[in-house]
């Protein structure tokens, strides 16, 4: 009954309303009789849960008056208490409608957050979340090209359902990569997207006979077949999003064929650890750490040693913007112009706070 009440609310009051009143009357007994309007805390209840392929599931969910903006191709934090341990995983956001949004969840082997959403979560519940965040979104190109690959077409596809709704919209491409035919994710809604006219790849790693004979799946991306399948990607900015070894051979294939690697932007959905190099192989007391779009000098010290380029950035007090911290949002990436590092890079985009300085001087950019 609440659930429906807090609905009916959402959408009928809405939210700058309730967070007024709820704000001005908050007392115990109505935090006892509703502790998802009257709280301090973003929640969101489960309105619908949606089978997108084996081990994919989407959520729809609709949150509280405590919700702010979001843009599409950003992520949330999903919260839950499993077993008396607080567990927390990003997930990334489709764009805004009927005051609800969703998020596609694949189940992960030994994934804690992952299996309890896909084996307890039920229509009705209430999940706490973070505000949206991310800088993997739309900056007004003329032409895009998304490649993704599994559930790393999450993003990808809010941008994309949101700039389809543009009515001038820039030229747009998308090359999409999946295991066999039952593992594509948002099936239906691209294939309503190509026969209107979208320039869209779809490609299999894993085949099957009954994929490779129905004829409707390209070949999985490489140096000697991407003028063929994306014949014009040099003239487009990229948006890059899958797993791991996915975006490592992408960006490989790029910077083989010429691609300029400043057009590209990517993100990741898995944590980043890198160690950094011992004074051994490098000593930071020696180095100089120059942030370009900032003209700041950063002379390191012996104090430095071991330190993450966000880490060496802070105690500095230059102003870096920050995320997760776990190389994954990419809030904090810069260009490497010059010098070296170990860690976490794709192309010579560095993710500052997994990334260690390796050469004696480093020149970073926007």
């Amino acid at each position: 009954m609440l659930s429906r009440l807090n609905r009916w609310a959402l959408r009928h009051i809405g939210r700058d309303w309730l967070d007024y009143v709820a704000s001005n009357t908050m007392t115990d007994f109505n935090r006892r009789w509703n502790d998802f309007i009257w709280t301090y805390d973003l929640q969101a209840i489960v309105v619908g849960i949606q089978d997108e392929a084996p081990d994919v599931k989407t959520i729809t969910l609709m949150p509280n008056q405590l919700w702010k903006c979001m843009e599409p191709g950003q992520y949330i934090a999903l919260n839950a208490t499993i077993n008396g341990e607080a567990v927390s995983r990003y997930y990334s956001l489709s764009p805004m409608e009927d005051d609800c949004f969703t998020i596609t969840v694949k189940r992960v082997k030994g994934g804690k957050l992952s299996n309890w959403v896909h084996n307890e979560l039920q229509p009705g519940m209430v999940v706490g979340i973070g505000q949206p965040q991310g800088h993997f979104c739309y900056r007004q190109q003329s032409k895009i090209l998304f490649i993704c690959a599994g559930a790393g077409i999450t993003p990808c596809y809010s941008m994309l359902k949101s700039l389809l709704s543009y009515h001038i919209r820039p030229d747009l491409a998308m090359y999409a990569q999946f295991g066999s035919a039952q593992d594509v994710i948002f099936k239906d809604t691209l294939q309503r997207w190509r026969s209107e006219g979208l320039n869209l790849v779809k490609a299999l790693s894993r085949p099957t006979p009954e994929d490779k004979a129905s004829g409707r799946y390209a070949p999985t991306l490489d140096v000697s077949n991407i003028d063929t399948l994306l014949p014009d990607f040099r003239e487009r900015d990229i948006y890059l999003c899958g797993p791991q070894g996915f975006m490592d051979k992408v960006v490989n294939i790029l910077k083989e064929k010429g691609y300029d690697l400043g057009k590209l932007d990517s993100e990741r959905f898995v944590a980043h650890e890198i160690k950094p190099l011992t004074p051994a192989d490098f000593k930071a007391a020696q180095a100089e750490i120059y942030f370009r779009h900032l003209d700041r000098r950063v002379q390191l010290t012996e104090a430095d040693q071991g330190l993450s380029l966000m880490q060496i950035a802070e105690r500095h007090h230059v102003p870096i913007e920050t995320g997760c911290r776990q190389g994954m949002c990419g809030t904090c990436k810069l260009i490497l112009r010059e010098g070296d590092v170990v860690g976490n890079m794709l192309g010579n985009a560095v993710y500052l706070c997994t990334a260690f300085p390796a050469s004696n001087k480093l020149v970073l950019d926007a």
